[in-house]
């Protein structure tokens, strides 16, 4: 966590949803490193690394990975924007790793939890449903909201025609 004040929405974070974005920090600031050394250019390769990591909320089963297929999947992403990079085509949006963080902090309780049974442990609607105590229209129509909301995210940073064609597991 930064250090200085805490704001509002850091304060209302559940605690598996500040270790996810831990995760997605820690991934972010892995992405940039590798692409710093591939392309001897900063900028870019915080721009492939930000697309890398907005093409993972579109997807965002690729949350329930870990280790070396969490790393494939990382790779699947990331090769064809270094690729870009490398023959010269210029990258998307402009927007910086530290506005986007405040934009993940400031996702609700009620998206968090939704985002925490479903992307990252894979709960069903029913299961959600049930760990929510609500009905399982409820807890589908909150599943559809918050996918929406990580739509919208990843879209902020990354057009929908810009996105890999990649394979999900």
């Amino acid at each position: 966590m930064r250090e200085g004040a805490t704001t509002e929405s850091e304060q209302s974070l559940l605690p598996g949803y500040e270790e996810w974005l831990e995760r997605l920090s820690a991934t972010y600031n892995s992405v940039a490193h590798c692409c710093r050394y591939r392309l001897q250019d900063r900028a870019a390769a915080e721009s492939v690394s930000m697309e890398v990591v907005a093409e993972m909320l579109a997807r965002p089963k690729v949350f329930r990975f870990f280790g070396l297929p969490f790393s494939g999947q990382l790779a699947k992403l990331a090769e064809p924007r270094i690729a870009r990079v490398q023959r010269g085509t210029t990258m998307g949006g402009s927007m910086e790793w530290q506005e986007f963080l405040v934009r993940l902090r400031d996702v609700s309780k009620e998206h968090q939890e939704v985002f925490l049974l479903t992307c990252i442990e894979g709960y069903t609607d029913r299961e959600v449903a049930v760990a929510l105590g609500c009905d399982e229209d409820a807890a589908r129509l909150r599943r559809e909201s918050t996918m929406g909301l990580l739509q919208e995210l990843s879209e902020s940073v990354l057009a929908p025609g810009r996105r890999e064609h990649v394979e999900e597991h």
